[in-house]
């Protein structure tokens, strides 16, 4: 087939695409491009077939969602190769479309290195990789696509394209540069632009396959990223961010965040699509001088200065947002200065010069400020402002010298001066002017108009819209004094106040944290007092018991103390700090920080959560990592992918948070327990720490659930070895709670310890074995150990017992003698009828008291010995079994005690 010939035909009718093949005669060459084509790569590879004839173009993946569609209904005419084909034979020539990244090419690069074949280049993007392809030719042009090259070797080598590959051309430029409206848009693009018009391209193939509406499903994700989304400053710029959950992938979420961008004026836009265990990362930036490219790079991605994206596994949402946000501030420009705005040349008048002449001198330079000039030495000496040369003027002092009414004062500034700290200098000081010094010279001058004018044009370029239209759609921060009036008690609202009058004291910045924090936010009664201090903990510890009467406790090594209140009432006060782990499960290292830091190495994002109590912060909510928002999604979620590496416990105590506050477990976060699980972090885990959260976890109230999801989880086998889960597990547990509910509402006595209780009847459900493998795992020792190994058999004695041919009095001994976990482990295992004679024999151990004394048996002439203790029990039994009653037990005990002195003697 002679390519020269080629032609491209659109078929709108519907009955599919259309390509050609070639034949190959040992050897292939090829013309490619980047995985997941969009109209640029995809038009600049076709339309390249007539720059390099006899040429294949391959694909190394599939085309991105429009140009599907597109291609599903425009039958196109192209010599195609497929990946398989050029497996099969060595490449002779590759030409490669819009990318310089080999990574980017997939397998395709691979059989290219193969080949070691020449390599001929073309692509727009000018920006530095790390391990650029390797090519022999290149065409490289820093314009705003890879069509606009195409189309200019078109013109150089005097090849007229069709009217359909003017139109594909002219799609990719369009694309690519935003309608031509992108910041890498070059006059090129559109000069480009306009000579594919002249050739005939078609504007409304454009308007319908590049300028597309958003169709109802991308409107609804568009709403979600609109109400997920919150401004942060970095370096003085706003970024948007929007980091929401999504069910499936989203083909053509760039094309939804780029309307994201246009509609709300975004200057520098992040988008996280969490569907675990990935995040699709994309990135937009306005900014001059920010390449967000490079900052999708650091995550495995790529892509212009303008729009990038990533695809990134293994990280929480999170911690992914804490890592994109340091990215951005290491690659945001610096910032302006004062060196930035400053005016080089400075007008001044000298010291010598009348006022008269001054004031004339103002009103030629329209300025209403002048520094003053020593005429003599030279160097600045001073300034005069319209208003001191108008009073001078009325008392008649217009032929002095200025330097006789000047002010003395002249405001300088080193040249690094950020415009923040200028503005608040000029609001604070009322300065017409500032003299910037560089190496102790002056160097510029800045008016307050200068400065004015400066913020209010970054403010409208770097995003006013998105602060007047969205600020608020996901606050860092929020007053909640209400919820402090209305949900805690007084002695709490009490030490909150203190609190925040000691803090004002020691100038420290104060947050009530914790679990106090999350159910406030829920509504929920909590009177655990933690509080941070952005400084020394221990020293405002000690401040606040003495302001409310109380005594402090300092933990030193862990920058802790304990305030105890007269009434006894406690509070935790700690200096903010980070936590480290030197090896996974081990128990943490701190080291101070401030509060964000210390927030950030909480357990889960509900917990992360403070309320700042200094000065006009008080009651102000402080949410760095969502946790407000899990709380409404009512979702467990750690902040970081590492959690469970560095202490397992958590997802324990995931479990023991999810089922306490009725929230679910979030899909990464069960996706990282499931990690961690596969990487036996659990196994290294100690049975000290392990049996501390497993009995918090069983104190909870209802604690089958737990069990159940923790089996859910896979950590049953690995926590509790020989354990098995199953349906008849969970209705046997349940059956051992509800015994526990009768035993605590007969109140028969101390109820055993949830964690012997159920833990002990789990394993006893998987049988003996189990329950030796359980105590082992556990590292129980001492009583601990015995009273959990005698479960069996103290079980099985008092399901023998509850047989109806045994006599009462018998039940009665043998569930005084056991304890009550071992009771109500045997009414579960029992039918009705034998549960009810367990009961009935519990509650007459606990309520049925002998009548009769060994003193009174002594009194009557009955001599000391054994045989009073037996005679004492033999009458207990006949009273329990009917055949006495109290009043005939003194006469009955009297006569076994005297017939049981009779056998001894025979």
């Amino acid at each position: 087939m002679r390519l020269s010939s080629l032609r491209l035909q659109f078929v709108t009718s519907g009955a599919g695409r259309r390509r050609s093949r070639i034949a190959y005669n040992g050897r292939v060459k090829i013309i490619t491009t980047h995985l997941s084509a969009d109209f640029d790569a995809f038009a600049a590879a076709v339309c390249a077939v007539r720059l390099f004839p006899e040429h294949a173009v391959v694909f190394p993946g599939s085309q991105e969602v429009a140009v599907r569609r597109f291609l599903a209904e425009a039958e196109l005419g192209y010599p195609e190769a497929k990946l398989k084909q050029v497996r099969a034979e060595p490449i002779e020539h590759a030409v490669v479309v819009d990318t310089r990244s080999p990574s980017r090419l997939g397998e395709l690069h691979e059989l290219i290195v193969r080949s070691a074949c020449p390599v001929t280049l073309i692509d727009h993007h000018m920006e530095e990789e790390d391990d650029p392809l390797e090519a022999t030719e290149v065409f490289q042009r820093p314009v705003g696509a890879t069509c606009t090259i195409i189309a200019e070797l078109y013109r150089e080598r005097g090849i007229k394209p069709t009217l359909n590959e003017a139109t594909l051309m002219l799609m990719g430029i369009y694309e690519d540069t935003g309608g031509l409206s992108y910041r890498e848009t070059t006059a090129e693009d559109l000069r480009t632009s306009a000579w594919l018009l002249e050739q005939g391209a078609s504007l409304s193939w454009v308007r319908r396959w590049v300028l597309k509406v958003l169709q109802p499903e991308q409107l609804e994700l568009l709403n979600r990223m609109v109400e997920a989304t919150e401004q942060v400053m970095i370096a003085g710029v706003p970024v948007a961010l929007s980091m929401l959950e999504v069910d499936r992938y989203h083909e053509e979420a760039a094309f939804v965040v780029h309307r994201w961008v246009e509609i709300f004026e975004i200057m520098v836009g992040a988008v996280l699509l969490v569907r675990p265990p990935n995040i699709n990362l994309i990135l937009r930036s306005r900014l001059p001088g920010l390449h967000v490219g490079r900052v999708a790079q650091q995550f495995g991605g790529g892509g212009h200065p303008t729009a990038a994206s990533a695809r990134i596994s293994g990280m929480m949402p999170v911690e992914l947002r804490e890592v994109l946000l340091e990215s951005l501030a290491v690659e945001m420009p610096p910032p302006p200065t004062a060196i930035d705005i400053a005016t080089r040349n400075i007008f001044s008048i000298e010291d010598t010069v009348s006022v008269g002449r001054t004031k004339e001198r103002l009103n030629e330079l329209r300025v209403n400020a002048l520094p003053v000039e020593d005429a003599a030495e030279g160097g600045f000496v001073g300034q005069v402002t319209r208003q001191i040369l108008d009073r001078a003027l009325s008392h008649g002092m217009g032929e002095r010298p200025v330097r006789s009414v000047m002010q003395p004062e002249l405001p300088t500034v080193d040249a690094a001066t950020s415009l923040d700290a200028l503005r608040d200098l000029f609001l604070e000081r009322s300065y017409r002017f500032v003299l910037v010094e560089e190496g102790g010279e002056p160097v510029g001058i800045i008016t307050r108009m200068d400065l004015f004018r400066r913020l209010f044009e970054h403010q409208h370029e770097a995003g006013s819209a998105l602060d007047n239209r969205m600020a608020g759609a996901r606050p860092v921060s929020q007053p909640i004094t209400r919820l402090l009036r209305d949900v805690t008690p007084p002695w709490v609202q009490r030490v909150l106040e203190a609190a925040r009058e000691v803090a004002t004291r020691q100038r420290a910045p104060v947050y009530l944290v914790g679990g106090m924090v999350r159910d406030l936010l829920l509504e929920r009664a909590n009177e655990d007092v933690d509080l941070v201090v952005e400084g020394d903990g221990i020293a405002f510890a000690a401040a606040l018991a003495e302001s409310m009467d109380g005594r402090h406790h300092p933990h030193e090594p862990f920058l802790t103390a304990v305030v105890t209140l007269p009434d006894g009432l406690k509070i935790d006060v700690a200096s903010a700090r980070t936590e480290f782990y030197r090896t996974p499960a081990a128990l943490p290292e701190v080291a101070t920080s401030l509060i964000r830091q210390d927030l950030y190495r909480r357990d889960f994002t509900v917990n992360s959560l403070a309320v700042a109590l200094t000065g006009d912060r008080f009651g102000e909510l402080v949410d760095f990592f969502g946790g407000r928002k899990d709380i409404q999604r009512r979702e467990i979620r750690v902040l970081h992918s590492l959690s469970f590496i560095d202490d397992p416990t958590r997802a324990l105590r995931a479990v023991r948070y999810a089922r306490r506050l009725d929230f679910t477990i979030a899909p990464d976060t069960t996706y990282l327990i499931a990690t961690a699980l596969s990487e036996g972090v659990f196994e290294r885990l100690s049975g000290q720490r392990l049996r501390r959260e497993l009995e918090l976890l069983l104190a909870e109230p209802h604690p089958t659930p737990a069990l159940a999801l923790i089996a859910e989880l896979g950590l049953l086998k690995t926590l509790c070895p020989g354990v098995e889960w199953s349906e008849a597990a969970r209705g046997f547990l349940m059956e051992v709670e509800g015994q526990l509910s009768w035993h605590e509402l007969e109140g028969l006595g101390p109820p055993p310890e949830p964690w012997i209780l159920l833990l002990g009847g789990l394993a006893l459900h998987s049988g003996r074995d189990a329950v030796e493998r359980l105590a082992t795992r556990l590292q129980l020792g001492g009583a601990a150990r015995d009273r959990f190994l005698s479960l069996p058999t103290q079980v099985e004695a008092l399901v023998r017992t509850a047989d109806p041919a045994s006599a009462r009095s018998q039940r009665v001994r043998e569930v005084a003698r056991q304890p009550a976990e071992a009771l109500l482990l045997a009414m579960a295992r029992l039918p009705l009828a034998g549960r009810r004679a367990l009961a009935d024999a519990a509650g007459t151990a606990a309520s049925t008291g002998l009548p009769v004394t060994g003193r009174e048996l002594v009194d009557a002439g009955v001599p000391p010995g054994p045989h009073v203790g037996r005679a004492l029990r033999l009458t207990h039994d006949a009273l329990v079994d009917g055949v006495i009653s109290s009043e005939e037990a003194l006469p009955w005990a009297l006569k076994t005690a005297r017939g049981l002195m009779v056998e001894d003697v025979s």
